[in-house]
């Protein structure tokens, strides 16, 4: 017997019982379009943390301030009642030597207006260096230069969204926006910058809807923004009246983040811990502050996956095994009603080989066709999640050709045993049944 021929039968089993062959199938079907819908919503979701990750950067090191709140919060106060401030970023520029570039960013509370209506947008006071940093880059004009910060000029550079939302389809440059009571002059727009939907744990703020100032004109014209719950309290009345007279110096002004770039990624790791080294002798032990290594971040994304990856193989290895029992028990039904054309085929002169060959490949067969069913299921259910919940997809190649795969093993091993019953039956025994 060649191959050609138990297909045929195959096919012709299939178009013979065309409702038993469905639901044989379907264990498989669905089993495989599960596999290729999950796999493809999660590497979607993964590519998507992982760019904004890269955005950030894989040799730079991020030190974030920290709200604290309750006995910490008091404790602060006591300790280390500035948090993370300007002068913090000195000292971490000059004591850890793994630093290129060292940039304190500060957010501070402005409201934006132009032409008497307010814009919405967030509003940051950086050095020049944050270019570079944040992976940006200029449209027209210029972003800020030193001699800003030195003459503590009041300049501001847009980002792409604000500069839509505030001049249409004007030159900005030159133009006038009123932050708070002072007037800012726009010397720069920069270009568009994507960002992802910060799935997977994970999320960039949108810097498009950034307005940047230099860092010293916005510790001296605003409140820089920090978050703190504060308890009501004759303690809190009197610690809020000093700090109305209390001037701190530039270094002890609280600033929101500081950014160090290294020179490669096998760099920040050693960077973060010079880093947080410096940063509790200064803040006397006050976890004030947190370090985020996006390169770690990756990593951690990674083994996440990984974690995922097996769960999902888990449940996939489940619904295929309930597919291939549901398979051998029909492949077992269908041998005793062809025990007639068993015991022919033997009487011709077909061997058991020739008779375990037969039925194996028409589970072959009907797992093959339920597994290009279900590829065909879980691309489209990847596709309508991908258009109407609007999260991204990705289809791999590999995740097909594995599920196409699997549904071939499946067939192998769940049709081993009927095919090897079929071939045990007696020529005589079968024809002495019918």
């Amino acid at each position: 017997m060649n191959l050609l021929a138990p297909i045929r039968t195959g096919i012709s089993e299939l178009l013979a019982h065309k409702l038993r062959s469905l639901l044989t199938m379907l264990g498989v079907i669905f089993g495989i379009a599960s596999v290729i819908a999950m796999v493809s919503i999660s590497a979607g979701a993964r590519e998507q943390t992982l760019e904004q990750i890269r955005l950030m950067g894989t040799n730079v090191v991020h030190i974030n301030r920290r709200t604290l709140t309750g006995d910490l919060a008091r404790e602060a106060e006591r300790r280390s009642p500035h948090g993370l401030t300007y002068g913090d970023a000195f000292a971490v520029r000059d004591l850890c030597r793994f630093a290129e570039m060292v940039v304190p960013t500060c957010r501070v509370s402005a409201e934006v207006k132009l032409a008497g209506s307010e814009v919405g947008s967030e509003v940051y006071g950086t050095t020049p260096d944050y270019l570079r940093a944040a992976r940006l880059r200029v449209a027209q004009g210029r972003f800020l230069c030193q001699d800003d910060l030195d003459r503590r000029a009041r300049v501001c550079v847009l980002g792409a969204d604000i500069r839509r939302a505030a001049f249409a389809d004007d030159d900005p440059r030159g133009q006038f926006i009123k932050l708070g009571a002072e007037s800012y002059r726009v010397v720069g727009v920069l270009a568009n910058r994507p960002v992802g939907t910060g799935v997977g744990g994970f999320a960039m703020r949108d810097l498009n809807q950034d307005l940047y100032l230099p860092i010293t004109s916005a510790m001296d014209d605003f409140q820089i923004y920090v978050e703190q719950a504060v308890k009501i309290d004759d303690a809190t009345i009197y610690d809020l009246l000093r700090r109305m007279y209390y001037q701190p110096t530039a270094e002890q002004r609280p600033i929101t983040q500081i950014v160090i770039q290294v020179k490669g990624e096998d760099q920040t790791a050693e960077a973060a811990r010079v880093a947080r080294s410096v940063l509790d002798r200064r803040h006397r032990g006050v976890p004030d502050y947190e370090v985020v290594i996006p390169a770690e971040l990756i990593r951690q994304s990674q083994r996440t996956q990984r974690v995922f990856n097996i769960v999902m193989g888990a449940i996939a290895s489940i619904s295929l095994i309930v597919g291939g029992i549901g398979i051998m028990n029909i492949m077992l039904a269908t041998v005793t009603q062809r025990s007639r054309e068993i015991g022919i085929r033997r009487c011709l002169g077909a061997t058991r080989g020739d008779i375990t060959r037969q039925f194996l490949l028409e589970t072959l067969v009907i797992t093959s066709i339920g597994g290009i069913l279900g590829i065909a299921l879980g691309v489209g259910m990847a596709s309508m999640i991908s258009r109407y919940a609007e999260w991204e997809t990705i289809v791999q190649s590999q995740a097909v050709m594995l599920a196409l795969g699997v549904s071939v093993a499946t067939g192998l091993i769940f049709g081993l045993h009927p095919a090897i019953r079929a071939a045990s039956i007696q020529p005589m025994e079968a024809l002495r049944a019918e």
